[in-house]
């Protein structure tokens, strides 16, 4: 059964689309069957795996709104081993999907039950606001990933996401678990290591990832021509910080894989 991690914080700008991106990449290559989703209704993480947003029809609120039956239908196969539920700027089915009053929130889980025996990851990008798309994302996530930029403002808005997330695990998914992930980190100011700091004392340490994804240029170049920057340069310090993400992800989930077997020994 496929691990979903979802990538969600209020903020903008924090670098979460990248973190999705390049993740599913890293798993994609490493041969897990991986599957990217992308909810976030600017269609970011689709552009940045190379789909023309234009000619896009099937796509994850549309899925989401239609309670089509065939979720299959809508993926993107667009590297070995990687598929993608993609997303473009669609204004009415964003709105449609906000109207929704009945059990909006578990869409995504329904569309998700079936198909999960055929990945090993699941990868879900959200838009930077508390919408009924990230509600979603949040129900059907094994762990949820919160990206903080090294910024003054890194913790704006986090009580009232970490409220989402306890509503959330309270009513529909209870295993829910949080990993905080530091982003843009230049470890020569001084300021980044005291925001840093001001995170692993806000969550906890055992809540915030050994990873760093530091600030570098080649992210954004490697953006810039759709691909991941673990596809562009293989040597790259920015490469050495997402598969040091992904090796610390991978290690999460047989544990978890680890933990669940436990658990069913336990009741048989």
């Amino acid at each position: 059964m496929a691990h979903i991690f979802t990538a969600t914080n209020a903020k903008g700008g924090c670098g979460k689309t990248t973190v999705v991106l390049n993740l599913a990449v890293c798993f994609a290559r490493a041969g897990y069957r991986t599957l990217a989703i992308d909810l976030d209704q600017q269609g970011n993480l689709s552009a940045g795996l190379g789909i023309d947003l234009n000619q896009l029809n099937c796509t994850a609120h549309r899925l989401l709104i239609n309670e089509a039956p065939e979720i299959r239908r809508y993926f993107l196969e667009i590297r070995p081993n990687l598929k993608l539920l993609p997303n473009t700027i669609d204004i009415e089915a964003d709105d449609l999907l906000e109207a929704k009053k009945v059990n909006r929130e578990v869409l995504l889980r329904r569309q998700l039950k079936p198909i999960l025996p055929d990945f090993h990851v699941v990868l879900i990008d959200t838009p930077p606001a508390i919408r009924a798309a990230t509600a979603n994302a949040l129900v059907v996530a094994d762990t949820v990933i919160i990206p903080t930029d090294s910024s003054s403002f890194a913790l704006l808005g986090m009580n009232q996401l970490l409220k989402t997330i306890a509503a959330i695990s309270e009513t529909h998914n209870p295993a829910l678990k949080i990993l905080v992930l530091t982003t843009m980190f230049n470890n020569r100011q001084n300021l980044d290591k005291i925001i840093r700091q001001q995170v692993e004392e806000f969550f906890g340490p055992s809540l915030v990832l050994e990873s760093i994804i530091h600030r570098y240029v080649g992210v954004a170049e490697a953006t810039a021509m759709r691909k991941g920057v673990v596809e562009s340069s293989a040597m790259s310090p920015a490469t050495f910080d997402f598969m040091k993400l992904f090796n610390e992800l991978k290690r999460e989930m047989i544990n978890e894989q680890k933990r669940e077997g436990a658990v069913e020994s336990i009741h048989r």
